[in-house]
């Protein structure tokens, strides 16, 4: 933004030397208008840019509502698996004490036959004692009838009960495995909630990255806008001034025909304050006079150096008033030598002295060669005399 506030500075010079030529009015002129197209074009372009970043923020947050219903999702997956998990252990733990139960059940059933056939072996053939003792042939075939059972019973309940203890075993074993995949699902979906979270501060970052751009461009337009407006104004005046100058110069024309008319010559006259400045240096050491003050109209003299790029030497003592650099004329150096007298020297390159600087006679204060338009053996060099309230520029030929 400074930038164009110092382009707006120089832009302002030619109206603060006083009065300015019609071509340089037109040449600040016509500077402005291309300043401010290209304030314009700039605004268009954050605004372009604006859009794009309003579009990809919203598209940034569309992802990022995205991700956040997926970590609900798999958050909400995630407690209906430890839901599920807490109650197959439930599962598996009343299942290991019923194979508890049973085996122990089953240990006191075989340590029973065990005792009992240790105690048959040991009465041997006394085992059939009680079948002698029966009565009759009823009561003998009751008793044996219950032996018999007694026996087969014990040997079906052993076998059912290790049966049973095998599919408590085969569905412990089940749960167990399925205990393992969700536990795995688990695992997944904390892995995937993880990936997630960190994709969702990614996009935080990004969104917030973005915010702070589009926020940059929206000063930037404001800014844009406003150099546009403050050019308006500037080529508002400027055109004023244009005007003005044209009026001037068409009076001045008509004063001289009527002059020319009547036989006599009529015009200010001005003098440069020798006692002050002295004899004024010729700028360019070897050089030429090829176009002289007022041809054309032109408010300054056509110097041509015998070579491209020629040094460009201080006319008197003095102190630097002002440095600035047109796109069509280069840089152009005032010294003001006087409180009534400047010197200004147009098509230098990038100068050798700043604002504020003294300077002798005869000091290089930079080489031609600045222009776009204007040769880089010439240099157009004005003088600029105050008086009576007036800048005026006069003819430096007749002061060398």
């Amino acid at each position: 933004m400074k930038r164009w506030l110092t382009l707006l500075l120089v832009l302002a010079l030619p109206l603060a030397w006083g009065q300015a030529s019609l071509e340089e009015l037109n040449a600040a002129l016509q500077q402005a208008q291309q300043l401010r197209q290209q304030r314009i074009e700039a605004a268009r372009a954050a605004e372009a840019r604006l859009k794009q970043l309003g579009a990809e923020v919203q598209r940034k947050r569309r992802e990022l509502e995205a991700v956040a219903r997926d970590i609900t999702r798999l958050e909400r997956e995630k407690r209906q698996i430890e839901k599920s998990i807490a109650g197959l252990e439930g599962q598996i733990a009343a299942t290991e004490q019923e194979i508890a139960g049973i085996e122990a059940k089953l240990g006191r059933l075989k340590g029973r036959m065990t005792r009992l056939v240790e105690k048959l072996y040991r009465e041997r053939a006394g085992r059939y004692l009680p079948l002698l003792r029966a009565q009759s042939l009823s009561d003998l075939l009751m008793r044996a009838g219950w032996v018999q059972y007694l026996g087969a019973s014990d040997v079906r309940l052993v076998e059912t009960l290790s049966a049973l203890v095998r599919e408590l075993h085969a569905a412990r074993e089940r749960l167990v495995n399925l205990l393992q995949e969700l536990t795995k699902k688990k695992s997944e979906r904390e892995a995937r909630i993880a990936a997630l979270e960190a994709k969702r501060r990614q996009y935080r970052a990004v969104l917030a990255e973005l915010e702070q751009k589009r926020a940059a461009e929206e000063v930037r337009i404001v800014e844009l806008n406003k150099a546009a407006e403050e050019l308006e104004r500037q080529m508002q005046a400027l055109a004023a001034q244009l005007e003005a100058e044209k009026r001037r110069l068409e009076e001045e024309r008509r004063r001289r025909e009527a002059a020319a008319r009547a036989g006599r010559t009529v015009g200010p006259s001005f003098e440069i304050p020798r006692e002050l400045v002295g004899e004024l240096l010729f700028p360019i050491p070897g050089g030429r006079i090829v176009t002289p003050f007022g041809k054309a109209d032109n408010t300054w003299q056509v110097i041509q150096a015998d070579q491209n790029y020629a040094p460009v030497r201080a006319a008197a003592d003095g102190q630097v008033f002002a440095t600035a650099f047109y796109a069509n004329y280069g840089w152009n150096v005032l010294i003001l030598h006087a409180d009534n007298l400047l010197t200004r020297y147009t098509n230098l390159q990038e100068p050798l002295v700043r604002t504020g600087d003294r300077v002798l006679q005869g000091q290089i204060i930079g080489y031609l060669g600045g222009s776009a338009i204007i040769p880089p053996n010439e240099m157009w060099f004005s003088v600029i005399l105050s008086q009576k309230g007036r800048l005026v520029s006069v003819d430096p030929a007749k002061y060398y």
